[in-house]
């Protein structure tokens, strides 16, 4: 169910990750196929993931999470990172 302040009917850019529209284009990197976060560039992408595995880093230290290397393309990230749903 939206939020109050999102409009209705919702439209076919939205991100459900982050509550808003986002700028859809033929040269965009990649799209969540689950929350429709878009990714403009692979750089973008490898940001997110790293920054989310740092905060895994920090709740779990002690875990596996911690043995995880930092990405270094874009081809190596199989899952949205602000979701965790499979690309």
């Amino acid at each position: 169910m939206p939020d109050a302040d999102w409009p209705d009917p919702l439209p076919g850019d939205w991100c459900w990750s982050h509550g808003r529209s986002e700028p859809m284009g033929a040269d965009i990197y990649r799209v969540c196929g689950e929350c429709f976060h878009v990714f403009q560039a692979e750089a973008d992408l490898i940001r997110d993931h790293n920054a989310e595995l740092a905060e895994m880093r920090k709740r779990h230290s002690d875990e596996a999470s911690a043995e995880m290397p930092d990405a270094t393309s874009g081809e190596e990230i199989w899952s949205c990172p602000h979701c965790i749903h499979d690309f």
